[in-house]
């Protein structure tokens, strides 16, 4: 991996009790390969069955998630904390030599101009396509992933046998 000249990733999926606290040993995996991304999600429950011991308690919180990233660039320097999205429960990390640039992130592909120099059949590598990541899915940014421009929906759960959550009180005038 770490010889092409095309963007490379490594996913690790964080479970509970299962592989959050090997952080030191994905270290020594990044060694191996030196990805140019490193992605790192928390699992996705999906419900019980036979095929599967992982319940709900298996799902890290995003602030777990960003604990294992923040400590595995405390472990490998050459990596930054580029962006996440919060909703998805997933956080990457960038090599800091080949997409930071003058001072932000270049995360993001052009893909228009990726599919031009592919059709050009001549050799080119990731940072010939890359493209600045926008302020809304960098590392920290208030939206934490979240696309300004698109709707936002959040579910009104209504499960039986739970009461509603407690509305905001009308202050009292004295």
């Amino acid at each position: 991996l770490r010889d092409k000249r095309q963007r490379t990733v490594y996913r690790l999926t964080l479970v509970n009790d299962w592989n959050v606290a090997e952080v030191e040993q994905y270290a020594k995996l990044v060694d191996i390969g030196k990805p140019d991304f490193i992605e790192i999600k928390g699992v996705t429950y999906c419900g019980t069955n036979d095929a599967s011991s992982l319940t709900i308690k298996s799902v890290p919180y995003h602030n777990e998630v960003r604990a294992f990233g923040e400590k595995l660039c405390s472990l490998k320097e050459e990596y930054g904390l580029a962006c996440e999205h919060e909703h998805s429960l997933s956080i990457l990390l960038a090599r800091k030599d080949r997409f930071y640039k003058e001072g932000s992130w270049h995360t993001w592909i052009d893909y228009d101009k990726f599919q031009r120099l592919v059709k050009s059949g001549e050799r080119f590598g990731a940072e010939d396509y890359m493209v600045e990541t926008p302020s809304w899915a960098v590392w920290d940014a208030k939206e934490k992933g979240f696309d300004p421009a698109e709707t936002r929906f959040r579910k009104v759960r209504n499960h039986p046998g739970k009461s509603p959550p407690a509305q905001p009180k009308e202050p009292v005038s004295a």
